[in-house]
């Protein structure tokens, strides 16, 4: 049964095609349905159909409750019967003497007479002769203006793909009178069968009317996805690079025969810099957050903002845990209490985003868990090939550099599941809240954890810093104010100028930075969870704790004191 809720604009050719096939074969549904009483061959078939519960319209919704409620009240052997008089009564006005019936005639519906073959009947003969068609032997007892004749000419229309004769004869003719027609079945039929097939015909022609239009306006639009060679889209990196700095996941010092060489994110120049099967050891964020960034100058009597080294905007390659990171340190800086990040926002205004397709999950990945496996926030996204790029542009300024590209169908895909899985706590109080931070399994990390802020350093979330002034003479007097990158793992984090420490332990820092990446922050912003399960801290921590099973761990425990207490 058609649902058709995708919308086109996000939809490829073959998507689009089959669409187009769906249209078509729910069109010859409906002819069949009102050329004549159901088959028991068809009653079969319909018994056994799941109707859809939500297709996003009202009628067609209410079409198939009908239809299901009317399948669910009947028994089988007594359903052919019951169906083939309500469409004599209905359709045929069989036994009603004065004609109080839903006549299937489009002439019927729109001539002064109500009468059959009238001019929207020699209309629709005129248009089914240019098209060189003519009632097939079964349809020989009905005319050409027949609902049934025009529902199978739109299917007709639709295998041809004919996009504007579809809109022209489904306004002129079906959609002139389906709804004076349809009304009239609900009248007059006593089954919900048929009045389930009125509600579905005049919900779905209408949605129809609506999505032809938007395919006409996806057809008219340029295309979006492209494929070139590898050296072809190395030219558009250095045409690129006279207006971005170009970034990407990249081997430190090159090519290494270390057994685990450094990714890190730099500019590249062609398509073999990129390293897009793995995960970078770090993330992207030192690009657009920089590890250490002068704020502004300042003298004895003045501060200088500082300004940027240059005009050029970022564009940079990314996996879609890492985009997703990108929209939280986005709220962190400028949809936090009202005020934005100045600093963080001049340079986040200039990233455009290239998404890097993940083929397959790295080994410490968890991003499905953390619903950051997929992400549409990129201006273009790009699959690799061994000697060839599949790209989706996004952002119509990119469209004109692959003018000369070779067209395709190409779509993101994105992975489903991941080696590492974690199960997220649900804390429900105040209450639960308390009980979460007061749990023996937070000092299980007093002898693992040595809070060298690793993890923070490559974490693509994290946003603690410091602030420091660096003076250029014993004065005092001249400097520039910098923010450092920080750690909340530190044992220096929380202390205070009297010496004082909010956080004595590793335990509790890793207490603070769990509840922050798992719990803290969705309360805050109410979106998702901080964390987006990349998995980078686990390869950085040179003690090899590993932020999943910590995660799963707390779970675990916290199930197990709410348990306890609970008995209590």
């Amino acid at each position: 049964m058609c649902q058709c809720q995708k919308g086109e604009a996000q939809m490829s050719p073959s998507e689009v095609q089959t669409l187009n096939q769906n249209r078509l074969h729910f069109y010859q549904l409906l002819a069949r349905v009102y050329q004549h009483e159901l088959s028991q061959s068809m009653i079969q078939q319909l018994v056994h159909v799941t109707f859809p519960k939500q297709t996003g319209s009202a009628e067609m919704d209410r079409g198939y409750g009908l239809l299901e409620r009317y399948f669910v009240n009947h028994q089988i052997a007594a359903i052919e019967e019951d169906l083939a008089c309500d469409y004599a009564k209905v359709f045929l006005a069989a036994g009603e003497t004065k004609g109080n019936a839903a006549f299937p005639y489009e002439s019927v519906y729109t001539s002064d007479e109500k009468l059959v073959m009238q001019q929207a009947w020699a209309d629709v003969r005129a248009i089914y002769g240019l098209e060189k068609l003519a009632l097939d032997t079964e349809m020989a007892d009905i005319k050409e203006d027949h609902i049934a004749v025009e529902l199978k000419f739109m299917a007709y229309l639709c295998e041809k793909n004919n996009l504007e004769a579809q809109q022209t004869f489904l306004k002129t003719h079906l959609l002139d009178w389906i709804v004076d027609f349809c009304e009239d079945i609900r009248k007059y039929s006593h089954t919900d069968f048929y009045r389930g097939i009125a509600d579905l015909t005049v919900g779905f022609l209408k949605r129809d009317a609506a999505l032809i239009e938007t395919l006409q306006t996806a057809a008219q639009a340029p295309a979006t996805s492209f494929t070139m060679a590898n050296s072809d889209f190395d030219a558009l990196i250095q045409q690129w690079q006279q207006h971005y700095h170009v970034f990407a996941p990249a081997f430190v010092n090159g090519r290494s025969n270390q057994h685990r060489p450094l990714v890190r994110f730099q500019e590249i120049n062609q398509v073999s810099d990129i390293v897009y099967d793995r995960q970078s050891d770090f993330s992207a964020k030192e690009i657009y957050y920089p590890i250490m960034q002068t704020m502004f100058y300042f003298t004895e009597h003045e501060v200088k903002e500082s300004r940027l080294k240059d005009d050029k905007d970022y564009l940079i390659f990314m996996h879609p845990c890492d985009i997703n990171a990108l929209r939280r340190t986005d709220t962190v800086f400028m949809k936090n209490g009202g005020l934005t990040d100045s600093y963080y926002k001049r340079l986040r205004d200039k990233v455009k985003i290239v998404m890097m397709e993940c083929t397959q999950s790295c080994e410490n990945c968890f991003c499905v868990s953390m619903n950051s496996n997929r992400s549409d926030h990129y201006d273009m996204a790009v699959r690799f090939d061994q000697h060839q790029m599949n790209v989706n542009v996004k952002d119509p300024s990119f469209l004109a550099d692959f003018q000369a590209a070779q067209t395709s169908d190409f779509q993101p895909q994105f992975i489903s599941e991941n080696q590492a899985t974690v199960t997220l706590p649900e804390i429900n109080s105040r209450e639960e809240l308390d009980l979460a931070g007061h749990l023996d399994y937070w000092q299980t990390f007093n002898e693992r954890c040595i809070g060298c802020g690793g993890c923070n350093t490559v974490c693509p979330t994290c946003t603690c810093f410091d602030t420091l002034d660096v003076t250029y003479d014993e004065s005092g007097k001249q400097g520039e104010r910098r923010r450092v990158w920080s750690s909340c793992m530190l044992d220096t984090f929380t202390q205070t100028a009297g010496g004082n420490r909010a956080r004595k332990t590793p335990g509790d820092n890793m207490r603070f930075k769990t509840l922050h990446k798992v719990y803290d922050y969705k309360q805050r912003f109410g979106e998702e969870n901080m964390c987006v399960g990349c998995g980078r801290c686990v390869m950085r921590c040179p003690k090899d704790i590993s932020f999943s099973d910590t995660i799963n761990g707390f779970t675990a425990a916290f199930a197990q004191a709410k348990q306890e207490q609970a008995v209590k």
